[in-house]
């Protein structure tokens, strides 16, 4: 192929003229070219194999090329939806989804829903592309009126496959270089894809007699259950005999492209980024004893009498039982019920709240005094006069009561509004609910008395009222305190001293521990500003600092984290370091708890080397968390990029994976053996090695509900490590007295399981599915065989991988 730069070279002269003496001096420097168009270096040295299929290479910029169709189609198919929705139409999503294009169905009238654009990765683009290649060798034919078929359904038929030409416009902008027969040429290789998709998911998803059983089965079957362990690792020792090198080579190119999944226990050869750590850890709960060491009485005790009002006072018990703060006025009143029925009842009750509207209207909410009447049976005209409550009696508006009690003091607040209300309703339950009725009826009377003088005077003359409310026993109101006087009850001090220190030190707790990691921080971030812009780097940054010291100095530690990938990292201690933030989800109408992992902020953040950043830091997204047990302040020391290794690169770890396949076979095989002992009706723990390792697991269900009714996932049995589905599957699947072997989900443990007992027999379970089959399987059903046809979709991709020999030659993108 001819130089790109012949033209120039051959024209040159003419071009000076243009361009001047610098243009010549680019031309024959051949070394400078590079320098002044990076674009063509590195697209050379982009221009590599990243993938080969069946033996033919597929370069980066043939990839590039695939996920730039596949994400103009996306785009301009979202468009269309979207367009469709603005019209009121309702599109009609592609099943299965397009690669770069998701749908997300409406959730209310504030969430419509519509398409959603997401970005289109490698490991898609070789996916559809080996779909496409499997279509074709299958003789899938995409017709034009399939095409515009196909272009025109997504929309329910409100946009046109003309149409999509101005959307095509508008997704490119001006200068857009794709024209509509290849944006057309581009669709019909999308739907080649879905129709050879659906070609070979056909049935995938339909629950059939045999799997809705298994799945109604392992739903609603509960079961006792005892184990065995026999662990993998006991057996590497005795994995004497050593792997050929065509054993090991088979190994490596098995797994050479994979990632190893501590989840199943399959190696992995690929190699992941790596990095080392250095970091200065808070432990907030030494610095909370720190604070809680200078925590004094005298501010205890301080902090308690400021806000025992609002926090320490005791709960208010049910009515009945606050007869404490209301027995003084009331409690006459009460026992005589006839009292609270005489208003309901006779004229002189309703005459009493006539007598004395003034009284009455401002201890409207002593609707008790309405006991008076219940006492007292002269003229309707006194006892007006005396009890001006009495008339509130009968505005049983608890409303009004209550008005008035919170009015005559702020200590009683809300238990005297709740005490009188609830003795007004005691009183009638208790008494004559005519009674209270009939003062309602003689309201009128209390009406007629004047109401604005007597409101004004009601606080002053609460006890008066009181006092004739009971004037025939008038020892109790005096001997008693009146409701005004009713005492509050607080906690003890010394039942809320803990908790009252614990607040007290928190805040303060957690401004220390900042404080300490900001010091530190600012040390360093200092230290790494005058190493990034000196002229020339040498060593690192933190070269002339004892880390260790500096640490000290501020009440926090400092330490180290190997080289060592995500994988790694998660096994590890430092994987489980996390912190939990609460956010509101409308959605889920509730709180959503998110961990915040000490892990993902290392391998997350693209940050360079020794740079100071904080974990967990200021959240945007939390309402509110709580301290954090560790917070930290860290740099990376190293890093690597992951790679797509040889064999003689990763030989030792294939070796190691090579033995633990051998070790697991070898504590399969002594599992059986003991499950072949264990065959008759001894006790389990009586015929294995060791008694008392066995595990009783009672009450176990294959599936556990969660968030919503109806969703499910694999439970976990209580003393299993990493409960598999090749667990579940086994144990779920023998019958009661059987015993099994059953791997764990990684198997790195095998068990001999029997099952000793079941809730309900096969055979009821049976005439259980019978009686809820209504012409369809149950929802729990299909929704358990959506989630088995996920697994099998998937296992369609990996045996179409190894139906076209992909081999991966460098790493992909997820």
């Amino acid at each position: 192929m001819r130089n790109p730069f012949h033209f120039f070279r051959k024209n040159q002269k003419a071009l000076l003229a243009v361009f001047g003496v610098l243009l010549m001096i680019v031309f024959t420097v051949g070394g400078v070219v590079s320098q002044f168009f990076p674009q063509r270096a590195a697209y050379e040295a982009a221009d590599k194999v990243v993938v080969k299929i069946d033996g033919q290479p597929l370069t980066k910029p043939e990839i590039d090329r695939l996920n730039q169709d596949a994400t103009l189609v996306s785009l301009v198919t979202g468009m269309a939806m979207a367009r469709t929705q603005e019209a009121g139409g309702f599109p009609n999503p592609p099943a299965p989804p397009i690669s770069g294009l998701r749908y997300q169905p409406p959730s209310g009238p504030n969430s419509p829903g519509g398409p959603v654009r997401e970005e289109v990765s490698t490991q898609a683009v070789i996916s559809d592309h080996l779909f496409s290649l499997e279509g074709e060798r299958l003789g899938v034919a995409i017709s034009d009126d399939m095409v515009r078929e196909f272009m025109t359904s997504v929309t329910g038929g409100v946009i046109s496959d003309v149409q999509y030409a101005e959307l095509l416009n508008q997704a490119q902008g001006a200068d857009g270089r794709v024209s509509y027969d290849q944006m057309f040429e581009m669709f019909r290789r999308t739907l080649l894809v879905q129709k050879t998709k659906r070609l070979l998911l056909e049935g995938v998803s339909t629950a059939t007699p045999a799997s809705a059983w298994v799945n109604y089965r392992n739903l609603n079957r509960t079961i006792d259950v005892q184990l065995y362990p026999v662990n993998t690792a006991d057996y590497l020792a005795k994995v004497t005999q050593k792997p050929t090198e065509a054993e090991l080579k088979k190994l490596f190119n098995q797994y050479r492209d994979q990632i190893r999944n501590p989840g199943t226990g399959e190696p992995g050869f690929l190699q992941l980024d790596k990095a080392a750590v250095g970091f200065v850890k808070a432990d907030y709960e030494k610095f909370l004893e720190a604070e809680l060491a200078k925590i004094t009485d005298e501010q205890i005790a301080a902090d308690y009498e400021k806000n025992k009002d609002s926090s320490y006072r005791k709960p208010v018990a049910d009515p009945a039982a606050e007869t404490p703060l209301g027995v003084p006025a009331t409690e006459p009143a009460m026992e005589e019920k006839p009292a609270a029925t005489e208003p309901m009842t006779t004229e002189p009750a309703v005459d009493k709240p006539a007598a004395e509207p003034a009284k009455m209207e401002e201890p409207a909410k002593e609707a008790p005094a309405v006991e008076k009447p219940m006492t007292e049976t002269p003229p309707a005209t006194e006892k007006p006069a005396e009890e001006k409550s009495a008339p509130e009696a009968p505005t049983e508006e608890k409303p009004a009561d209550e008005k008035p009690a919170t009015e005559e003091s702020s200590l009683l607040g809300r238990g005297s509004e709740a005490m009188l209300v609830a003795f007004q309703e005691e009183e009638t339950t208790e008494g004559d609910k005519p009674a209270e009725e009939k003062p309602a009826t003689e309201k009128p009377a209390d009406d007629a008395a004047p109401t604005a003088e007597p409101m004004k005077e009601a606080p002053a003359e609460m006890k008066p009222m009181e006092d004739a409310a009971a004037p025939k026993d008038e020892t109790k109101p005096t001997d008693e305190p009146s409701m005004e006087e009713a005492p509050v009850e607080y906690r003890p001090l010394e039942e809320v001293k803990d908790q009252i220190k614990a607040s007290l030190a928190r805040p303060l707790a957690q401004a220390a521990v900042k404080d300490a990691l900001q010091k530190v921080s600012d040390i360093l971030q200092r230290e790494y500003d005058d190493y990034f812009y000196a002229d020339e780097q040498q060593g690192t940054p933190f070269d002339d600092l004892d880390l260790k010291k500096l640490a000290q100095e501020n009440g926090v530690e400092y330490g180290e984290m190997p080289m060592m990938d995500y994988i790694a990292a998660m096994e590890s201690p430092y994987g489980e370091i996390t912190h939990a933030e609460f956010s509101y989800n409308p959605q889920q109408g509730g709180l959503q708890r998110n961990d915040r992992r000490f892990v993902d902020f290392i391998f997350g953040n693209k940050s360079p080397l020794y740079r100071p950043q904080e974990f967990p830091g200021a959240s945007s997204s939390s309402m509110f968390s709580m301290p954090a047990d560790q917070q930290f302040v860290f740099w990376k020391t190293a890093e690597s990029k992951g790679f797509l290794p040889t064999f003689d690169q990763v030989r030792d770890q294939v070796v190691e994976a090579w033995k633990l396949q051998q070790a697991a076979k070898l504590a399969e095989a002594e599992a059986e053996k003991i499950a072949a002992s264990a065959q008759g009706d001894a006790p389990l723990n009586e015929v294995v090695p060791v008694k008392d390792a066995v595990l009783v697991a009672d009450n176990i269900t294959y599936y556990q509900e969660i968030r919503q009714p109806g969703q499910y996932n694999p439970a976990q049995i209580p003393g299993v490590e990493k409960t598999g589905l090749k667990t579940l599957d086994k144990i779920f699947s023998t019958p009661v007295g059987a015993t099994v072997v059953v791997p764990n989900a990684d198997e790195t443990v095998w068990y001999v399981a029997r099952v000793t007992g079941e809730r309900k027999t096969e055979a009821e379970l049976r005439d259980q599915l019978k009686s809820e089959m209504n012409g369809d399987f149950p929802f729990s059903v299909a929704y358990l065989e959506g989630m088995r046809s996920q697994v099998r979709w998937n296992q369609v991709q990996e045996d179409l991988f190894e139906r076209f020999n992909v081999e991966w030659q460098t790493i992909a993108d997820d």
